[in-house]
């Protein structure tokens, strides 16, 4: 009996033992040891996720065009600054198109619904003391506007709208109509650093040119 205690008390000796060292804590290294396995450990004070805190990149915006527009050229003058400012910058959009210029200055009433409503007006005219007016009758945007004379300076428009405005015609209005001269403008398109490599220091002849509004861009 005896035997048997000591032989079993032996044999969970060295289970522990052999446990022990498996362990490493003998100092032996060991794949599986407990040293080993701390030193193995992830320093989670250093992990870094790639990108995290970083400004993004900066978009690149397109370039924003610019336009300029040079006007009251002579044809011959106005294709000479159009081959020069092509050859200064290649990439630049330039056009060309007749200076627009007040032709005459229309006095009216704007349109009636209907030509009912024109005969109305016309009515009430009459009875004011204003004969010098037709209603037009034309199909387009102006039919049944009612004309009240055409008029080659604007000063002469407005004097004859104050002369009806002392009647009580209170709704007459002055259109100016433009109509294409001799003149041409220039419009000259691009990024703001190819205009002003292109427009820089241009000869005396174009230095004074007026400046003027753009059309509006082709889509």
């Amino acid at each position: 009996m005896q035997v048997l205690r000591t032989f079993f008390f032996l044999l969970v000796l060295g289970n522990l033992l052999l446990f022990v060292w498996d362990q490493g804590y003998f100092g032996k290294a060991g794949s599986g040891g407990e040293s080993e396995r701390l030193s193995a450990q992830i320093d989670p004070d250093r992990v870094r996720i790639a990108g995290k805190g970083a400004p993004p990149a900066a978009a690149l915006e397109p370039s924003r065009e610019v336009c300029r527009a040079l006007t009251g050229l002579e044809r011959e003058a106005a294709d000479k600054l159009a081959a020069l400012l092509s050859g200064r910058e290649a990439q630049l959009r330039i056009e060309q198109r007749p200076h627009l210029g007040p032709q005459s200055w229309w006095l009216h009433i704007p349109p009636s619904a209907n030509g009912a409503q024109a005969e109305k007006k016309a009515a009430e005219l009459t009875r004011l003391g204003v004969k010098d007016f037709f209603i037009v009758r034309e199909s387009g945007p102006n039919q049944y506007a009612i004309s009240l004379g055409l008029y080659k300076s604007e000063e002469s428009a407005k004097a004859y709208l104050d002369v009806l405005q002392k009647k009580k015609v209170k709704s007459a209005r002055i259109q100016v109509r433009e109509a294409a001269g001799d003149k041409i403008v220039v419009e000259v398109r691009g990024n703001a650093e190819q205009l002003a490599k292109a427009m820089a220091d241009l000869p005396p002849e174009f230095a004074s040119v007026p400046k003027a509004e753009c059309a509006a861009a082709k889509p």
